[in-house]
């Protein structure tokens, strides 16, 4: 069912770990006041209390040291605001070129500070990362872009939504998008593959669309709604859908296993991708957020992505199974990537192995298979057939090779952006679904955007071109995507739209790892 509240409640407000540090009320400690002071010892605080309030004024009395002035430089940010009624085409929209920012800083005159906590550095969340955040290597953080430190760079941050090529009309698809998920998502915090249907008669406007996916992949469907949130910067502490990011966090936190494992079942082995895009999306609402409340469940759940690994490659269904394929490895190492952003010990010894796992199922042209070198890509039974083959695992290949390490120079990676380029979006006939994949999309916009120059450009555009304009409009559908291609069978709308908001997402969400 879907639901409608104030987005202004946490349910982190209701926790009683923190309401019993607040049970004493101000009868109470006017009781207790009174209790003191009624003693002798009252006495002796009174006649103490008189001694240091004179000490105090004394010390008031000595002149002042010259204080130092620190100017401080803040940019303006206005977030954009969601309007239906925007245009939302690429042709239609206007159209912001790349160009430097000049900024205007707001001058603040503060007095400077010397502050040294006695807690060490990273290991708690009143004293906070050691790390360097511009970092973008697997070795550290993502880059943080500035705002707030965290994974990704702040929204609008330094210009990089208009100097990447995003625009006002992105943007808006980004929130149409969100402000559907919200009204998508189920009471108890979940989206439901095919329970969301009960929201309201929803109707595809394109033949051979789906609508309700797969229920057994309600967990990595709320995971991949809950990235789409955190990659525009909306978290469980602020933002208007903190109560939305709220309630699907604690409804994933609360389908972990004691193993680590959330929504792996040992008898349904593609269930293995729950939890690789849950793992992601805890661990980035942990690197987002620095919530430490989040740090048990996200260690304990790549602690499970680590103990399947195949020793010296990569995943599959399973633990261990001594088989591997690129969809679920590539999943696995955004989650590792996610780890490290988190401050999550993974071993390098885990990206080094996918990375081989990369190398073993590429071809000499950059073709990358899904179980053998250039073979064919992921796809389910039920539609074997009825899409064209496209080149998504080489897109997986590419992205990852780059955030395990290696540079966009490299040969495996130059090769694998060539065979991306001769298959860029496309979806000029709303009625011809033979050529959508948004999960192609979606890994080809992150691996282009990575290798960046006229490439990134004209893939931009071509993306843009695809998506923007069948956004649907109006009504309950308004800010969806018809669940049309490869994997909307198994999760419908609710994933066409969370994975195609996340791709509108990418001029922000990550700094280029080799720039």
């Amino acid at each position: 069912m879907g639901r409608d509240y104030d987005d202004e409640e946490s349910y982190y407000e209701d926790d009683e770990e923190f309401a019993e540090e607040f049970d004493d009320t101000p009868q109470d400690m006017r009781t207790r006041l009174a209790a003191v002071m009624g003693t002798s010892y009252g006495i002796s605080i009174v006649v103490h209390g008189f001694i240091a309030l004179l000490l105090t004024l004394i010390v008031l009395a000595a002149p002042e040291k010259e204080k130092k002035a620190v100017v401080m430089a803040q940019n303006q940010v206005q977030e954009q605001e969601y309007d239906e009624e925007v245009e939302r085409a690429m042709e239609k929209t206007p159209k912001i070129e790349a160009q430097e920012v000049v900024e205007k800083p707001i001058i603040v005159l503060e007095e400077e500070v010397t502050f040294e906590s006695e807690t060490p550095k990273g290991t708690d969340f009143s004293n906070l990362s050691n790390k360097n955040l511009d970092s973008t290597s697997a070795n550290d953080a993502y880059g943080a872009g500035g705002g707030a430190a965290g994974a990704y760079g702040s929204r609008f941050g330094k210009g990089s939504l208009a100097k990447e090529g995003g625009s006002p009309g992105t943007e808006s698809a980004v929130r149409g998008a969100l402000r559907w998920l919200k009204r998508a998502q189920s009471k108890d915090g979940r989206w439901d593959s095919d329970g969301w249907t009960n929201l309201s008669a929803h109707k595809s406007e394109i033949p051979g669309a789906y609508e309700a996916g797969d229920g057994r992949y309600d967990i990595g469907l709320t995971g991949l709604a809950l990235l789409a949130f955190l990659g525009n910067g909306q978290t469980h502490r602020a933002g208007p859908f903190k109560r939305t990011v709220n309630d699907g966090l604690k409804w994933l936190k609360g389908q972990q296993h004691s193993s680590g494992a959330i929504g792996y079942e040992a008898n349904h082995g593609e269930s293995i991708y729950n939890h690789a895009i849950a793992t992601m999306a805890l661990c980035e609402a942990l690197a987002v957020s620095r919530d430490f409340r989040l740090r048990k469940n996200a260690e304990k759940a790549i602690k499970f992505c680590l103990d399947a690994q195949n020793p010296g490659f990569g995943w599959k269904y399973g633990l261990k199974s001594g088989r591997n394929d690129t969809s679920v490895t590539g999943w696995m190492v955004l989650a590792l990537k996610a780890a490290k952003s988190a401050e999550i010990k993974v071993p390098e010894e885990a990206f080094d192995s996918a990375r081989e796992w990369f190398n073993a199922a590429t071809d000499g042209e950059g073709n990358v298979g899904y179980e053998s070198p250039g073979g064919g890509s992921a796809y389910l039974p039920q539609n074997e057939g009825k899409y064209d083959p496209v080149p998504c695992m080489t897109g997986v290949s590419v992205i990852c090779r780059i955030f395990t390490g290696e540079k966009s120079s490299a040969d495996a990676v130059r090769k694998g952006a060539k065979v991306l380029m001769s298959n860029m979006p496309n979806w000029d006939d709303k009625n011809n679904i033979k050529e959508l994949n948004f999960y192609y999309w979606y890994y080809g916009t992150y691996a282009m955007f990575q290798i960046g120059g006229p490439n990134w450009k004209k893939w931009n555009e071509a993306m843009q071109k695809a998506l923007l304009p069948r956004q649907r409009r109006k009504g309950v559908e308004d800010g969806s995507w018809d669940p049309v291609g490869e994997w909307c069978l198994a999760g419908g709308r609710v994933y066409a739209t969370a994975i195609n908001a996340l791709t509108l997402e990418i001029y922000y969400r990550y700094e280029r790892a080799n720039h």
